[in-house]
């Protein structure tokens, strides 16, 4: 994608959510949602593929094509486990009141592109929003667990984060500071040591950025790892 597509494709989803929402700053929305989930989603899709190797060893038997392949099929179920937990957050801070009635849809467009031909992500992403926060975890690390074997190597506290981010990065963009603020406070309960990053200092970064020390807003495997 060029970078005029890049552009165009952004305001065309900001377009659409004014539509929607009835709002005028969907251009702004998208495009802060849409630098905060992809920074979530790589930096995730690094601390359960590139830390894990680098701590506990390289799977030699994983060849470059099959590797793309996982990369790819891991990342899109990060996006889809996003769009859920986006959702949820919108619905649950009343950034939208009946938010499942349209965002979800419009979020699966937006960030996979998608034409609706492919039902699999629609039933993902569907089995997701029923369920309760630890029963959606719990089917996220499942199928990661199949889509990336070694993820089930991971630090345990990561993915009781990872909701957490998501709800940050959608506050953020929906430019409530209060409820991010809110969302980092449950992270430092879950792992305290964040907050003593003497770069960012645990603090909610804005859409995009990433702490280049202790790699808030998912954090390195040292940080992960530490006790108190």
């Amino acid at each position: 994608m060029s970078w005029e597509d890049f552009l165009s494709h952004r305001t065309e989803a900001g377009t659409e959510f004014n539509q929607l929402a009835r709002r005028d700053d969907g251009v702004r929305l998208a495009t802060s949602l849409a630098d905060g989930l992809a920074t979530v989603r790589d930096v995730l899709y690094h601390r359960l593929h590139e830390d894990v190797e680098r701590l506990v060893g390289r799977d030699t038997m994983l060849m470059p094509v099959s590797e793309l392949k996982t990369r790819l099929g891991t990342k899109q179920e990060i996006e889809l486990y996003q769009i859920a937990e986006s959702t949820i957050a919108a619905r649950e801070l009343g950034y939208l009141g009946d938010a499942d009635a349209w965002y979800w849809q419009w979020l699966n467009r937006f960030r996979q592109d998608a034409d609706g031909a492919d039902e699999r992500p629609v039933l993902r992403i569907g089995s997701y929003l029923p369920k309760a926060e630890h029963e959606r975890r719990l089917e996220f690390t499942d199928v990661l667990t199949r889509v990336l074997p070694e993820s089930r190597r991971a630090p345990l506290v990561l993915f009781r984060l990872v909701p957490y981010s998501i709800q940050i990065v959608t506050s953020l963009a929906f430019a409530d500071s209060t409820a991010a603020a809110k969302a980092r406070a449950v992270q430092l309960l879950h792992l305290p040591v964040i907050g003593d990053c003497r770069s960012c200092r645990g603090k909610v970064l804005d859409n995009g950025d990433q702490c280049s020390v202790c790699g808030n807003p998912l954090w390195k495997s040292e940080w992960l790892m530490a006790t108190d």
